[in-house]
């Protein structure tokens, strides 16, 4: 395995570094931002707790251990961005992607993606062949960026309750390519 603390991104002024608990204020911060996706998934904020939650919180099986937390910060070390995931879930080829999560004003410029391909490459150098995650199917814009991204719709899971809405979900897969 390879560098388990972070990777780069080829973007100039932007650093990509392993989120540990004591970043929990930090990360509180951005998830105050992201309003807009606490709402249409859960109906309601992030509790204010929800940062810290996100370093402990792992689906039984895993341990803490497993889980990786990265945070995209800005030339002034402000995070702007966060991919929370886990190793070999749920078979030792594939890396979950929990969350991914970008400040409102960097949206829609291209930096999710570099950082989403930086995360994938760092992923693909540990010797894992595949990423999955869910997206719930009220999030046509999440759904858009993952298909754009070469994912594909694996499956689609009964209705599930998060916060106080309840959503279709959808699983989406895809085969690392980096070099």
């Amino acid at each position: 395995m390879n560098n388990l603390t972070g990777f780069s991104l080829e973007c100039s002024g932007y650093s990509v570094k392993q989120l540990v608990p004591e970043d929990a204020e930090v990360l509180q911060k951005l998830y105050e931002q992201c309003k807009d996706f606490a709402f249409l998934t859960y109906g309601e904020e992030f509790s204010s707790t929800a940062a810290r939650e996100e370093f402990n919180t792992v689906p039984e099986g895993k341990t803490t251990q497993d889980s990786y937390l990265f945070g995209l910060f800005d030339s002034h070390n402000v995070l702007l961005g966060m991919i929370a995931s886990l190793k070999h879930y749920r078979d030792q080829q594939t890396w979950w992607l929990g969350l991914i999560m970008l400040a409102p004003e960097h949206r829609n410029k291209g930096l999710g993606a570099d950082f989403y391909r930086a995360f994938e490459c760092w992923v693909s150098a540990q010797g894992v062949s595949q990423i999955s995650l869910c997206a719930i199917k009220a999030n046509e814009l999440g759904l858009r960026f993952w298909k754009k991204m070469g994912f594909e719709v694996i499956r689609k899971t009964a209705p599930r309750q998060y916060g106080i809405k309840t959503h279709e979900v959808y699983v989406l897969s895809r085969t690392l390519n980096c070099s």
